[in-house]
């Protein structure tokens, strides 16, 4: 294995803490502006069993008799309001993260960002929690449409074949990415999806420290 592929939120870090409050923010501002262009508040939980999908499909699931333009007016609110959160340390950063990817850095991984976040969202955790360093030149999927998009952009660019990728993720939409373009799987049991998304993918890890041994067997098997 060449690169190491990661999503973000559930991942690398939660957005739990803030994220109800973020929408409720937006919405409010907007509905300010734009009176009843939402009528009522998603809770944090159902809010959370959408994240990891394109910004898009998370919000025809959450409003689907929104205007456009109204959705056109959250979307810009809403990642004003949550890159502000984050700015101030107001989500999780998973235990261990940061030295497990230094670790796995200094192992001669490559490091990649995999999100459906939107490009300020990813580069504002990054510089927040100072690990821009650590990961290669980012691609987002409001550059490239989707997180299969993203993968495949990256196999490009350092021209890998897929097995030389593992997407590590939490959600089904991790899975699909990696299925759609034939890269190995290792999901991360700790956050913000259903482990049926997830169990028969490939292998789990239960803490973000846990995942070098689960790339070194990996690796040993793509060997042998």
């Amino acid at each position: 294995m060449s690169l190491l592929a990661f999503d973000l939120d559930g991942v690398l870090y939660s957005s739990e803490p803030f994220l109800g409050e973020a929408y409720r923010a937006a919405i409010a501002t907007v509905n300010a502006a734009r009176p009843g262009a939402f009528a009522r508040v998603p809770a944090t939980r159902e809010i959370l069993d959408h994240v990891g999908w394109p910004l898009p499909v998370i919000f025809a699931n959450l409003f689907p008799a929104a205007a456009d333009a109204a959705l056109a007016a959250l979307h810009a609110e809403t990642l004003d309001v949550i890159c502000a959160h984050v700015a101030r340390g107001d989500g999780i950063l998973y235990p261990d993260v940061a030295g497990t990817l230094r670790a796995l850095r200094a192992g001669g991984f490559e490091l990649a960002v995999a999100s459906n976040g939107r490009t300020r969202y990813i580069e504002t955790f990054l510089a927040t929690y100072d690990l821009a360093d650590l990961f290669i030149p980012r691609v987002s999927a409001d550059q490239v449409g989707d997180k299969t998009s993203i993968l495949r952009f990256y196999a490009y660019r350092l021209g890998l074949a897929p097995s030389a990728l593992v997407m590590i993720g939490d959600r089904a939409s991790d899975v699909e990415a990696a299925r759609a373009i034939g890269c190995p799987f290792v999901g991360c049991d700790y956050g913000h999806g259903n482990r049926h998304e997830i169990e028969t993918a490939g292998p789990l890890v239960q803490r973000f420290a846990d995942l070098p041994d689960v790339i070194r067997t990996l690796s040993l098997e793509a060997r042998t």
